[in-house]
């Protein structure tokens, strides 16, 4: 074989074995990061990445939900529980909304309509940020609204997400102690995006916490219930449990937190915080734009905590 022939050969069979590769690269094979700012939504999914109704993937998440019935007690009674597990490429990907996209603005949305706006890939309640303004300590999307941490008649654990998607927990927040975290946070890099005064704190450090003598929310009546967790780093669960109903009676507090851990435990996972979120009728979870969990009593809310893709161009 001649020199020039030789070489033409050698082109020809490089560029077949790279034909695969050219095949299979997704069109927008590279990720980004979506803007702080609350008004900016999730780039818009493509439906083709939808596995089925309930996981989806593309090259900036995936999100699976699993489901099972579990019987808490040694008796007749079940739950239905659900666990979405997300993966994403990048920390913005975690995000919050309000109803409205304004705070001043009291009205409750029902979710769906929120997480469809938003392009939510899955999606959750939050505490109740605008049910009560006389509450709480609340940053959303790096924007801060309040802090009213001494004015509770209890003290709460208060859920934090830096920039780097990470959970923390400040436990039995005041304002002195929020303060001084925020500015650890700070002296370190890092800075809060979301914050949450709901809880309690269900697993932090990898410890299920003592939740029976939480002052507030009956931590011991059977209830819906929702949690958010974090495993590792950009990876999550939500955790919920259906309840209010003649099919299932809900979990309690501790119940929960036993649940999270050992479920996530199951699926190769090790919960780093677990954070309980409201629940009874405000127990929204959301995927595929259609509320998964059964709840008979769903009501709208004032916040939704969603993953979004960042796939687009």
């Amino acid at each position: 074989m001649k020199n020039g022939n030789l070489i033409r050969w050698i082109i020809a069979v490089l560029m077949l074995l790279a034909l695969p590769l050219i095949i299979s690269s997704p069109a927008h094979a590279e990720t980004h990061p979506l803007a702080l700012d609350m008004t900016v939504k999730g780039d818009p999914w493509d439906e083709s990445n939808w596995i089925g109704k309930w996981e989806y993937e593309d090259e900036s998440i995936h999100a699976v939900l699993y489901e099972k019935t579990v019987q808490p007690r040694p008796s007749n009674e079940r739950v239905k529980t659900r666990c979405v597990v997300v993966t994403i490429a990048d920390p913005s990907q975690l995000r919050t909304t309000m109803s409205n996209e304004s705070y001043s603005d009291p009205k409750p949305v029902m979710s769906n309509t929120m997480a469809k706006f938003v392009n939510a890939i899955v999606a959750m309640n939050g505490d109740f940020v605008k049910i009560t303004y006389d509450f709480g300590y609340e940053i959303r999307q790096g924007v801060f609204y309040r802090d009213m941490l001494d004015s509770q008649k209890y003290p709460r654990d208060v859920l934090v997400i830096d920039d780097a998607g990470d959970f923390s927990v400040v436990p039995a927040a005041s304002s002195a102690s929020m303060a001084a975290f925020l500015a650890d946070l700070e002296a370190s890099g890092r800075k809060a995006v979301n914050t949450f005064t709901f809880g309690p704190a269900l697993v932090i450090d990898g410890e299920i916490q003592d939740v029976a003598n939480t002052n507030e929310f009956e931590p011991n009546l059977c209830n819906q219930r929702i949690c958010i967790c974090q495993m590792d780093t950009l990876t999550y669960a939500i955790i919920q449990a259906d309840g209010d109903s003649p099919r299932s009676t809900g979990f309690t507090l501790p119940k929960l937190a036993e649940h999270a851990k050992e479920w996530l435990g199951e699926l190769g996972y090790s919960v780093k915080v677990a954070y309980n979120m409201d629940g009874g009728a405000s127990t929204h979870l959301l995927m595929h734009n259609h509320l998964v969990n059964q709840n008979n009593a769903s009501r709208g809310i004032t916040d939704l905590i969603y993953f979004a893709s960042a796939a687009g161009e």
